[in-house]
């Protein structure tokens, strides 16, 4: 994991397979308004396209799926959902379709903050052209073993980045402590080197509850996966 000059703190860098994007993939210009004033928090959707917001209905669809029980199905997932939606803050959602046009699976940043530090505005953004191109293999294995999105489809590979980046924005808006090393690490970007040891701690300690959290959810994904499909086999 790391976070660009920008200070997006990104989801892991993957081996992308080499096909060439096509100008019939350009995102269409859109308008960037801001949310209107008043009480707004949770997220805001007003910057997706009507393409977009589509995509966006079939990840929901993966973050609020149930069981037979009526119990979450992704519990981690879902938790992490309902603690950004009320945090009191607000999440700004954008989705890029492009292949190519980004290094990250996604990333999630601090855009503004009240000036009675009330309400922060945090935008979170999932590269979907890249994530449904990224490659599952070995290249892939963290050292702990895990392999992003093995088993996984399309939808659900979104989901697991959603739940990287959910975990970044919700540590963002509600722990003071992660807050702090955020903004030390955005600081000292610019007085230290790439590498330097200062930047390297406080990237791991800030990536690594993402990290972990979305080993979880991935886990949680599968096991879902599984279910879904032998459920379907049993009732045919």
């Amino acid at each position: 994991m790391g976070i660009w000059c920008e200070f997006w703190l990104v989801a892991a860098i993957i081996a992308i397979l080499p096909v060439p994007s096509k100008a019939g993939d350009r995102e269409p210009e859109r308008r960037r308004e801001p949310a209107e004033h008043g009480p707004t928090t949770g997220f805001v959707l007003d910057r997706l396209t009507g393409r977009q917001l589509k995509i966006w209905g079939t990840i929901m669809e993966v973050v609020l799926a149930q069981d037979r029980q009526g119990r979450p199905l992704h519990p981690k997932l879902y938790r992490t959902y309902q603690q950004a939606a009320t945090s009191g803050h607000v999440i700004v959602v954008e989705l890029s379709m492009e292949s190519f046009s980004y290094s990250s699976l996604g990333g999630c940043r601090i855009e503004s903050q009240a000036a009675d530090a009330q309400k922060i505005t945090v935008v979170m953004r999932l590269n979907l052209g890249m994530i449904g191109r990224t490659c599952v293999n070995e290249r892939n294995r963290r050292a702990n073993g895990f392999i992003p999105f093995a088993g996984l489809a399309r939808k659900e590979r979104y989901a697991e980045v959603l739940g990287h980046e959910l975990t970044h924005a919700v540590l963002l808006l509600l722990d003071a402590d992660y807050l702090n090393s955020y903004r030390e690490r955005k600081a000292k970007v610019y007085d230290n080197p790439p590498g330097s040891q200062s930047i390297d701690r406080l990237t791991t300690l800030i990536d690594g509850p993402a990290e972990a959290a979305e080993e979880e959810i991935w886990a949680e994904l599968k096991a879902g996966r599984i279910s879904k499909m032998q459920f379907k086999n049993n009732h045919r």
